[in-house]
């Protein structure tokens, strides 16, 4: 994403629902997401209720330390 995109609102939601349910689907909380990922679980909470954006950069990272390849 260039610097000029701005990430659009159904993106955001789209991308923390993939999470969401991929970490739901693994049995993961959000503890241990975070800790996965590196982060603090109040930013694991704040991401899911959408009010880290851009989401995206996030997103890839928690996707990528659940198992989950994303293709550009």
């Amino acid at each position: 994403m260039s610097g000029t995109e701005q990430e659009h609102p159904h993106d955001t939601e789209d991308l923390v629902r993939l999470v969401l349910l991929t970490r739901q689907e693994l049995g993961w909380d959000q503890a241990k997401l975070a800790a996965s990922a590196g982060i603090s679980e109040s930013d694991v909470a704040r991401f899911e209720a959408q009010e880290i954006v851009p989401a995206k950069p996030l997103a890839l990272r928690f996707l990528e330390v659940m198992g989950v390849v994303v293709q550009a």
